[in-house]
């Protein structure tokens, strides 16, 4: 009997990797940047269609905070991004990240 083919070795992710993929993308909804990754990978390339996998962009601001951020997840293949060290305007919700 043939033995099994061995699973893909999956690439350990940095502390950065890590980090960026536990960020809330889509607030409203609570939508971590790591499942609108998965998403893209498994073919979501549109917006539409990551908020539909993803549940995102159906909350109180009607997607005008995540769009931006996903926009720039489909351009990069679904690879988180990086945080940055800049501070938001006073302005700004504490809780939102912006790329």
């Amino acid at each position: 009997m043939a033995d099994a083919p061995a699973p893909p070795q999956e690439k350990k992710l940095s502390i950065e990797e890590i980090k960026a993929r536990i960020r809330v993308v889509c607030i409203c909804k609570g939508i971590k940047m790591g499942r609108i990754c998965e998403a893209i990978t498994k073919g979501a390339d549109t917006v539409e269609k990551v908020n539909r996998a993803c549940g995102s962009g159906n909350g109180g601001c009607g997607a005008t905070r995540c769009r931006p951020v996903i926009e720039k997840l489909i351009a990069g293949g679904g690879r988180p991004l990086p945080l940055t060290e800049e501070k938001p305007p006073e302005d700004d919700d504490e809780f939102y990240w912006k790329p």
